[in-house]
């Protein structure tokens, strides 16, 4: 059995389409191939090379681009099998048009890039200390642009701050309560009760660099700030969640009474 690879025996492969056509995030570009295997032998497929590469775009394999086709076809098949290749990160949307070697032959090789707002953030937990109402905490955070879209730095919105016990607190005072041998509906009406003397206003989240703009690739530290509400407790620990776009900052902030 042979094995093809970029650099030896794609010559015994044949592409069947004039054109291949992938489509998709830089990171995930998706298609469909047809392979001919003409030959006498089983063949093992690795990677096809494409050369030369358009402009712009890095193969995230290394300085030589190829397309991974991981299978094995046997002698005189025809076989689709689906693609999948990635390009830079950060590579614009838009087409882009290479060349697929196989068989001796060249077939044209289309990448349709499409918009990805992608961005990373760290760290994901933050932890503070100190409930008091209206206590101010601050954390510098890490954001990074890791799409092909401009990101900008996003206005966050107030936020749900929880007792950490609320539940538990709430399910054992109605437990203990009259209302717990007055049937179903009157102990979850006074869960349902106690629950709602557990919430608090919103916490208020607030980022700096509001409106900035990071282009493609580019790492800023941000600066988050969280002032409690007015009707916190000082002697109950609480926890949320801040979300970012499409990513979620867990934070928890433990109590601490002085003494």
């Amino acid at each position: 059995m042979r094995t093809v690879t970029p650099t030896s025996h794609f010559d015994q492969l044949q592409v069947a389409d004039e054109e291949v056509i992938l489509n998709g995030p830089p990171s995930n570009l998706k298609g469909q191939i047809v392979l001919n295997n003409d030959t006498d032998e089983r063949l093992r497929v690795k990677a096809l090379p494409i050369q030369p590469p358009t402009k712009g775009l890095t193969s995230s394999a290394g300085d030589q681009p190829f397309l991974n086709i991981p299978l094995r076809i046997g002698s005189k098949e025809k076989r689709a099998t689906t693609v999948f290749h990635q390009v830079n990160p950060h590579t614009p949307p838009g087409i882009y048009e290479s060349i697929l070697h196989a068989g001796g032959k060249k077939r044209k090789l289309k990448l349709v890039v499409q918009p990805s707002v992608k961005i990373d953030i760290q760290p994901r937990q933050l932890t503070f200390q100190g409930t008091a109402p209206q206590t101010k905490h601050t954390a510098l955070i890490t954001l990074s642009n890791t799409g092909n879209m401009p990101f900008q730095v996003p206005e966050v919105k107030h936020v749900t701050t929880l007792d950490m016990d609320y539940l538990c607190r709430a399910s054992s005072l109605a437990i203990k309560s009259k209302a717990a041998t007055d049937g179903y509906a009157a102990f979850m009406d006074e869960v349902t009760r106690h629950v709602h003397s557990s919430l608090t206003e919103a916490l208020k989240a607030t980022i700096k660099e509001s409106g900035m703009v990071l282009q493609p690739g580019e790492v800023k530290v941000i600066q988050l700030s969280l002032v409690l509400p007015k009707n916190t407790d000082g002697s109950r620990d609480y926890a949320g969640g801040i979300r970012i776009w499409n990513q979620v900052i867990s934070y928890s902030i433990k109590s601490f009474i002085e003494k």
